[in-house]
């Protein structure tokens, strides 16, 4: 479905992942108008007008301008009435805990992998693929404490699927690439089966191989 909306990003950076995942889910077609990111004299004076920081996404709405990808996942699945948020104000209160919690500690160790295995070769900037022990020892702290929550329940807000489970997962749609070592964390590589089966998850996979010019792993089901 095609909406009247405007969405800044980057394909292949994760906070951008997070929206094309969602649209993909919702099955709504925003304007999406790519941003070059690694090289800051090619970000239109338009783009910076509408956030100064630079950074993506942006979501522009009418007069609205939202910028921050977790308010834009909530702003727009609330927007469009999906059930990825959910209608009851407990399971919205879980998925907003899972969301503010992203924004710390997974956000600066999952990201890393990717970022570093997989965003930074694509655009040129030689190998950075060295993590240290106290990175590693913390990526193992926050699988162990994400394997544990996910021990009596499919996804990260119970029963059902949020946008919370598209925020934390999109850091693991390059887990092979990157080389995420999930293999001691059956809890994890169940959730994170669940979500990357799914046909929106294999649309945005075939997408971004598209992008960075190479066959993924796993074939959509389309």
């Amino acid at each position: 479905m095609k909406v009247d909306l405007t969405l800044y990003y980057n394909a292949i950076t994760v906070n951008s992942i997070k929206m094309t995942l969602l649209c993909h889910a919702m099955d709504i077609q925003p304007n999406f108008e790519h941003v070059v990111l690694h090289k800051a004299d090619e970000k239109s004076t338009l783009f910076l007008k509408l956030n100064p920081q630079g950074k993506v996404p942006v979501l522009v709405d009418g007069s609205m301008v939202l910028s921050e990808s977790n308010a834009i996942l909530q702003y727009l699945a609330h927007k469009y009435r999906s059930p990825l948020w959910p209608r009851k104000f407990a399971a919205q209160a879980e998925t907003l805990k899972w969301l503010f919690w992203q924004s710390g500690d997974w956000n600066q160790t999952l990201g890393a992998f990717a970022h570093r295995r997989v965003i930074l070769p694509h655009w040129g900037f030689g190998d950075h693929q060295a993590l240290s022990q106290d990175h590693m020892d913390s990526f193992h702290d926050l699988m162990g404490q994400i394997d544990h929550h996910l021990n009596d329940k499919p996804f990260l807000a119970g029963e059902d699927i949020t946008i919370a489970d598209i925020s934390l997962g999109s850091y693991l749609m390059f887990t092979d690439e990157a080389q995420i070592p999930l293999e001691s964390y059956g809890n994890v590589s169940r959730w994170h089966t669940l979500i990357s089966d799914t046909n929106w998850w294999q649309k945005n996979r075939q997408a971004l191989a598209v992008t960075l010019g190479h066959s993924i792993h796993k074939q959509a089901t389309l």
